[in-house]
């Protein structure tokens, strides 16, 4: 009986432990990173000045934020995109358009994906 019942307790904490895990994973679903803006850069219609910001992406929102001392800077949609291998270095990707300077993306250190400022497309394969 002690035997069954050191088992059944063994059991018992082993599920509790993976069901934690499961728990946990959902919380790793925000990317952030502290990264220099080199100059002003528009991110979906709010100016952000040339500094140092903390650039977080949340993929279960799908919302990208540009955060200075904790407070909310601008906040854009954005969805990642595959890369064909790891990024060495956090990078951010701009575009030149209409006499301004515009985000169009983020990369994260060491992660096999882009984060891409704007909504997925979807093709449906009809026009």
């Amino acid at each position: 009986m002690k035997r069954f019942m050191k088992a059944a307790l063994v059991a018992l904490a082993i599920s509790a432990l993976a069901s934690i895990s499961v728990m946990a994973g959902d919380k790793g679903k925000v990317e952030k990173k502290t990264v220099t803006f080199p100059e002003d850069v528009m991110v979906n219609g709010t100016l952000v000045k040339a500094g140092e910001y903390e650039v977080r992406f949340d993929e279960s929102t799908g919302d990208l934020s540009i955060l200075k001392n904790g407070k909310v800077k601008a906040k854009t949609s954005a969805h990642y995109e595959a890369r064909s291998d790891k990024a060495k270095t956090t990078a951010l990707r701009t575009i030149q358009a209409g006499g301004n300077v515009e985000l169009k993306g983020v990369t994260f250190g060491g992660s096999d994906q882009d984060v891409i400022v704007g909504a997925r497309s979807t093709m449906n394969g009809t026009q």
